[in-house]
Parts: C-alpha cells; sequence; structure tokens
C-alpha cells in the first residue's frame, strides 16, 4: 500500500452553520429532547443578520480547514433575505460549494403538548410546561398559513443568483410539521425542483410521538406527502426500521450520517451498513457545533470505521474505512452539484497511511484546499480575519455561556426533569 498526499475534496452534507462556532464546546451530552429545551430557552435572543453572517463565515472556514470543499447548511434562523442572503454570500465569499436550505417548521420542538398532539397519551397540558419552556413553545407557533412560510422559502429561491451556493428548502422535522405545511412543501418541491433537507427519525421519543399521531413512522408520512426523492436529504434517520429503509432506497432519497451528534444526544447508532445494503446514497454530515461541536469529517469517519461493529459495517465486503470515504466524497457528491467535482481536492503537507482519513488526524496536515481547481484555505482565513467574524462569534459565545443559560440549566434539566 502507497503513502497518500491528496485526498478527494470531503463533503459535509449536514451543518447548522449559523447556530454554530458561538456554541462549541458550551453543552455536555444531553438526552436530545432535554438538549431541544435548552436550546429553546438558552437562546432565546435573535442574533443579527451580521452576527449570522459572521457565524456562518467561521462555519465555513472551519469546514475548508478540515479538508471540506462542499457542505448542506440546514439553516435555522429568520426568513429574510437580509439574513439568508447574507449567509449564503458568506459561503460563497470563502469559496465553499454549499447548499442553504430554509427551514420552515409549524409545530413546536420545545415540547409535545397535550393541545397539539392529542393522540400521544404521554403529551403534557400546556398550563404544567414551566413558564420559560411555555414562553418558548409560544415563541415557535407561527402567525400564518403553513402555504405562506413555504412561500417566504419560494420567494427567496427565486430571487437568488445561483453560484457555487445554491438555495432550497428545509423541514424541521415530520413530527414538527402540519400536514398543511407538508402539503405545501409537496407542490413547491414538485413545481420548482428545489431540493429538500429534513431531520427524521431522530429520537426514540419523536418515533413514539409520529406513530401516535399519525399511525406511522416519520419516513412512512413523508413518503405518504411525495417528500422522498432523488432530491431529498434525510438527516439522521437513527430510529428506522426494515420498511422505512425500503422507503428510502426506493424513492432514491439520500440520508446524512451524523454519528457524532447522534451519540452526543444519546440517540443511538443509525444502522448504516443495512442503509448502504439497500442502495441508499448514505453521506456524512457533522450537525451543528452545539449537538457535535468539530466541523471535522475526519472524525466522522473515525466514528464510522469505530463502531463498524455496531452500525452494521462490520462483515460487508467493502472494508468499513473504505465505506466511510466513500460516504464522506462521492456520495455527498451526488447532492445535486451539477458542476464537476474532480477539482475539488485537498493537498497534504506530509505523506499520510493509505487508511489516515479514519484513524490519523489528516487536518494540522492540510497544506491547501481546492475548489474547482482554486487554491483556497489562505485567502478564507485572512477574509475571516479582517472581517472581525472570530471576535462576533467569540462575543456571542461569551454571551451563551453567560450565567442566566447555566441557572436555566440547573434548574429545567436536572434528574428530576
Amino acid at each position: 500500500m502507497s503513502l497518500v498526499t491528496t485526498l478527494p475534496g470531503l463533503v459535509n452534507a449536514h451543518v447548522h452553520g449559523a447556530y454554530g462556532p458561538q456554541f462549541r464546546g458550551l453543552r455536555p451530552s444531553l438526552q436530545f429532547e432535554r438538549y431541544l429545551v435548552d436550546v429553546a430557552c438558552r437562546d432565546l435572543a435573535t442574533p443579527s443578520a451580521d452576527d449570522y453572517r459572521a457565524c456562518s463565515l467561521v462555519t465555513g472556514l472551519e469546514n475548508l480547514s478540515a479538508g471540506c470543499t462542499a457542505l448542506v447548511d440546514h439553516y435555522y434562523g429568520p426568513r429574510s433575505s437580509a439574513y439568508v442572503y447574507g449567509v449564503a454570500r458568506s459561503y460563497e465569499a470563502i469559496g465553499i460549494r454549499a447548499w442553504v436550505l430554509v427551514d420552515v417548521s409549524d409545530l413546536p420542538y420545545v415540547a409535545y403538548t397535550r393541545e397539539l398532539y392529542p393522540r400521544f397519551v404521554d403529551a403534557v397540558p400546556e398550563s404544567e410546561l414551566p413558564p420559560m419552556v411555555k414562553s418558548a413553545l409560544r415563541a415557535q407557533l407561527p402567525d400564518r398559513p403553513a402555504a405562506e412560510l413555504v412561500a417566504e422559502v419560494e420567494e427567496l429561491v427565486r430571487g437568488w443568483n445561483p453560484s457555487r451556493v445554491r438555495l432550497g428548502l428545509g423541514l424541521g422535522n415530520p413530527v414538527w410539521a402540519s400536514d398543511e405545511l407538508l402539503e405545501a412543501a409537496a407542490r413547491l418541491v414538485r413545481d420548482s425542483q428545489v431540493p429538500l433537507t429534513v431531520h427524521a427519525e431522530e429520537s426514540p421519543l419523536q418515533r413514539r410521538v409520529s406513530f401516535a399521531q399519525w399511525g406511522m413512522s416519520g419516513v412512512a408520512r413523508l413518503a405518504s406527502f411525495g417528500l422522498l426523492s432523488e432530491r431529498t436529504l434525510v438527516s439522521h434517520a437513527v430510529q428506522i426500521d426494515a420498511d422505512d429503509i425500503d422507503l428510502l432506497a426506493r424513492h432514491g432519497a439520500s440520508v446524512s450520517h451524523n454519528p457524532i451528534s447522534n451519540l452526543k444526544l444519546q440517540n443511538g447508532i443509525a444502522p448504516v451498513g443495512a442503509l448502504l445494503d439497500a442502495g441508499v446514497n448514505l453521506c456524512l454530515g457533522s450537525d451543528g457545533q452545539s449537538s457535535a461541536d468539530s466541523q471535522s469529517i475526519f472524525s466522522a469517519m473515525k466514528f464510522v470505521s469505530a463502531l463498524a461493529g455496531l452500525n452494521g459495517l462490520r462483515g460487508r465486503d467493502e472494508l468499513p474505512e473504505d465505506a466511510a470515504l466513500r460516504m464522506a466524497t462521492a456520495n455527498g457528491h451526488r447532492l445535486w452539484w451539477d458542476d464537476d467535482p474532480s477539482g475539488d481536492a485537498v493537498e497534504l503537507a506530509e505523506p499520510l497511511g493509505p487508511y489516515a482519513h479514519a484513524w490519523d488526524d489528516p487536518v494540522p496536515s492540510i497544506a491547501e484546499v481546492y475548489v474547482g481547481g482554486e487554491r483556497r484555505l489562505a485567502a478564507a482565513r485572512e477574509l475571516v480575519r479582517e472581517s472581525g467574524a472570530l471576535e462576533t462569534v467569540l462575543r456571542l459565545r461569551e454571551e451563551a455561556a453567560g450565567y442566566e443559560g447555566e441557572s436555566f440549566s440547573a434548574r429545567y434539566l436536572s434528574p428530576s426533569g
């Protein structure tokens, strides 16, 4: 076996860029639904559009510095051109390929209440929620019909001039979406051919809620509305069964596997081997910096390889290390980029072993990153330095780590709930 001095450009298939670098290292491992409460109630202030741009610049640089030449950003935030186009232009300035898929949800993620999920027997009456949680829940309820929310995304897509950065639609999760929202999303995807990303079957509780409220899994519900296709990227897909895998494969949907955040948020281990065996296009993602912290897809490949005995990769014809690299490169490049990715490459400053991508940490050895054959790394670093984006991120991080947030965590995220 020969040593390697270059690698293909990596693809990070699941990022939350604007909601990102300011939270790196701030949260411990939490059970997923408790993490969501923490997110909703600790981070009540909406950063400015300039703050979003700064966080996206830093997220773009973090990915580029770790060998990623392309990313898929599931964007959470205001659906205005100042915010969304600001994020998109940040990635454009960094020089990375990106899809910015703008999220729409019309059911709150902070709690499953009896009023909104009447068929879920363990739903909690809204009146019994702590005041801060109740306020966060009310803030997440939309003030307009679902069709108008989706129309906002459509207008943003139509107003954007495509470059290496494109826009599309994101859905938070089938359990955070009404039938009306899924219908409106299906019309946009069908009529405009925009891609869709959606979290689904991330936690055991999500699956319980979906079956109780709608009588089917989240994956099956997406399929029932025509929302599974070759233009669909399902993130996580941890709590799925053979029927879900069959639906994903038959409709040609892709899946973003995010092993680090799945484990940090105590959701389980996705059936990677079964998905690959079924022919599903399985990609790798980092998730947001508050739920996985690092943007390194090399770290994700290490987890995929290390968990081979538990995720179904051990014993297949393909080595787990080879499967991990394919997920991070060729499979990721199938996500709707029309131009030739052969000019995307990572140049190493020293020869590394043939399985360094899975077991070593190649990031310190990266000398240059090429996107479309163009050198990008040095210019991106200079751009972020001159923009003051790092200073903005540090200010936001200090605010997020403030006393009120810690006090809230101790009060509402204790073992007694």
